[in-house]
């Protein structure tokens, strides 16, 4: 992995969601699956779940099979269909 994709993460990982976004921002676009995965999560991170879920449908296309990305877009669905019974019956 690119050494500033994996600071990327580390600062995300640390709960450093600016400086993370700040540092990738610095890094030149790239269409392979590491760049989309910090993509989005880095996204995921700041909630825009529309972009994120591109991101890493973007995983999907380039490898099918990559369970990170199908797990991550499991959690996005599931945030985005997610409705409490309760808030229909006061």
């Amino acid at each position: 992995m690119d050494i500033n994709l994996k600071n990327v993460s580390e600062l995300l990982r640390a709960e450093k969601a600016a400086d993370a976004r700040k540092l990738f921002d610095e890094i030149p676009f790239g269409n392979n699956i590491e760049y989309l995965l910090v993509k989005g999560e880095l996204e995921q991170k700041f909630q825009e779940w529309g972009k994120a879920y591109n991101s890493f449908g973007k995983v999907l296309e380039i490898d099918p099979l990559n369970t990170e990305a199908k797990t991550r877009l499991e959690m996005i669905n599931g945030i985005l269909n997610y409705f409490s019974p309760d808030q229909f019956n006061p």
